[in-house]
């Protein structure tokens, strides 16, 4: 075998099925003409491809197929979603396409709506209850003094004859 017909021979198949570029077929139609075994191979190549076709109409023509489209619509029933749930989805589409850029708004005011009710009905967070006093400092005639005791905070709260003296250790003192 020389390397003309190591070049013809994957291009047999190709040109037999009517495949192959024109510029392939003439030169191979030429090497064809004048190689007895690259002639051989493409008579034997034609005859494998005539067998296939005629085996494969012979069985087709016995197969029964009456059955085929009635087996594929009951499939198909049975992967199908209910009807309902199709029409749900289809009206739902519809309606996004239809609406959609008064559903975005509504639904952008929605949020914007919770996100100011929420920020209008939670607590403050800034509000401290007012601490505990032994006195009460708001009766006319009380007098407070803020006095720094070293390392601590604390009050001297005087009210007519009573005086207390109130000392914070967790931070400075709040008088309200």
């Amino acid at each position: 075998m020389n390397r003309r017909c190591e070049e013809s021979l994957p291009l047999l198949g190709p040109w037999i099925d009517g495949e192959l570029p024109a510029e392939d077929r003439s030169w191979l139609s030429e090497h064809v003409a004048g190689c007895a075994a690259c002639g051989t191979r493409k008579a034997l190549l034609a005859a494998q491809r005539d067998a296939i076709r005629d085996s494969v109409v012979q069985r087709a023509s016995r197969a029964d197929l009456s059955g085929v489209a009635d087996a594929v619509l009951a499939r198909v029933a049975e992967e199908r979603p209910p009807a309902q749930v199709i029409r749900l989805r289809v009206w739902g589409e519809e309606m996004w396409r239809a609406h959609r850029a008064s559903i975005s708004a509504a639904a952008g005011l929605a949020v914007a709506a919770s996100v100011a009710l929420f920020a209008v009905l939670s607590p403050s967070r800034t509000e401290q209850k007012a601490p505990i006093l032994i006195a009460d400092a708001r009766t006319p005639g009380t007098i407070v003094e803020a006095i720094d005791f070293e390392n601590h905070e604390g009050a001297v709260l005087e009210s007519g004859q009573t005086t207390v003296i109130w000392v914070d250790d967790d931070g400075p003192a709040v008088l309200r």
